[in-house]
């Protein structure tokens, strides 16, 4: 950190920034902190390098971040154009940390926390994933770090591979270039031209996690391990292992994967993620994202022929959504129309109805639709719990039989 001999202002279409320290300094540009208008301590990122190559990639990077809902990850709060002595280029403003994992290894952090701030590393690095972004560059420099509520966020997506889904631009790696740190680069990383995957962000990961016990980065066969420092966290000793292989197809295929392994001995520690069907952001595994579960449908025309009542919702129902509407318990309806009367064709609903009960079914039809949406939810989320449950005692087993064969080939004599 160094402080400027003169505060620098920037400004953009909703605020003025005013920075006075550089905090950082990448391959593609520097971060200060300074403060908003109103006072707020902000970080700033300013794109040094001007190449079309950076600014598409930066771009990128700004439209990533502005869409971000993830604790674990950055979210970027604004961004503009510098057009001062010192700065002529992008630049972006993000909340200012404290810190980052790099100055939490100087310090050392204790084992029985080590667990708890990597799992949330996971969270982040997972949610990118699931949005089809590969950040490529991951290192303690690029987890930041806020003291006060112990959120760990990924940082710094300037060479990240995105997704198509995720491009504000287009921009290729050439074969000439190579997009890593040396010191947790996957081994695919460090040629030309090499195809680099979301299972290099899981190398650098497994080294990391290491780290996070032994203060060292594990580098060949003979390096420091985590049993040799914390005996009762001698497990993950197999899963850097599995992480930090040399092929990248004999490492775990996902985070998802890393949770699972993890999950065997300390249940508690991760937690599984998704991306949600509502909001197409990440979420935890057992959080509800079905919309019927969350608003019930609308019903929005009615037409009754020959004795058939036909009524159109605003959307189709679900096997699930009937099978809930079939299950509600007590509701009021007319003789012989009742929930499992009806019919389900995508978004019409059909039943026989006498014409002079054609209204009063009408008006039970749509008293029963926020009812089965309730029955929905409760019925998801007891699904849910239980499918965790199962799956927790399935991994429950998996360590106790590896556990019975690691103790029985123990005792084996030749």
């Amino acid at each position: 950190m160094s402080k400027l001999k003169q505060p620098i202002s920037l400004n953009t279409a909703f605020n003025d920034y005013t920075i006075d320290e550089q905090i950082g300094e990448g391959g593609a540009g520097r971060v200060y902190a300074g403060k908003d208008n109103a006072g707020e301590s902000v970080a700033v990122k300013v794109l040094t390098q001007s190449s079309s190559d950076k600014r598409r990639r930066f771009k990128n990077e700004i439209a990533f971040l502005m869409r971000n809902k993830h604790k674990n990850i950055v979210t970027v709060i604004d961004f503009g154009i510098a057009a001062t002595e010192k700065f002529n280029g992008p630049f972006y403003v993000m909340r200012l940390y404290s810190g980052s994992l790099r100055d939490e290894l100087s310090k050392g952090i204790q084992p029985s926390n080590v667990l708890k701030l990597f799992s949330q590393i996971l969270d982040g690095v997972e949610a990118a994933h699931l949005l089809g972004v590969t950040h490529r560059d991951l290192k303690p420099e690029n987890i930041l770090f806020d003291n006060r509520t112990d959120v760990p966020a990924i940082a710094d997506f300037g060479i990240a591979n995105f997704s198509e889904d995720t491009l504000a631009t287009m921009v290729e790696t050439g074969p000439t270039q190579r997009m890593a740190n040396f010191i947790y680069a996957a081994p695919e990383q460090r040629g030309f031209g090499k195809k680099v995957l979301p299972s290099a962000d899981i190398y650098a990961l497994g080294l990391m996690l290491n780290e996070m016990f032994t203060g060292s980065v594990p580098h060949g066969t003979d390096y420091s391990s985590i049993e040799g420092i914390a005996t009762e966290f001698a497990y993950l000793d197999r899963v850097v292992a599995s992480m930090i292989k040399q092929n990248p197809s004999d490492r775990p295929e996902s985070i998802a994967a890393i949770k699972m392994l993890v999950q065997k001995y300390h249940a508690e520690s991760v937690s599984l993620q998704k991306l949600s069907a509502i909001t197409n952001t990440v979420v935890k595994m057992g959080e509800i994202d079905d919309p019927l579960a969350h608003e019930p449908p609308k019903l929005i025309g009615a037409n009754w022929d020959d004795g058939i009542l036909r009524l159109t919702l605003d959307r189709p129902v679900t096997p699930e959504w009937i099978e809930a509407l079939n299950n509600m318990g007590s509701y009021s309806s007319i003789m012989g129309v009742e929930p499992h009367s009806f019919r389900f064709i995508g978004a019409e609903a059909s039943a026989s109805v006498p014409e002079h009960s054609a209204q009063a079914a009408i008006d039970h039809f749509k008293q029963w639709l926020p009812r089965t949406t309730l029955i929905l939810r409760e019925r998801l989320t007891a699904k849910a719990r239980q499918k965790e449950m199962q799956q927790i005692e399935q991994l429950k087993r998996e360590r106790e039989a590896e556990e019975r064969r690691l103790r029985v080939n123990g005792s084996l004599r030749i």
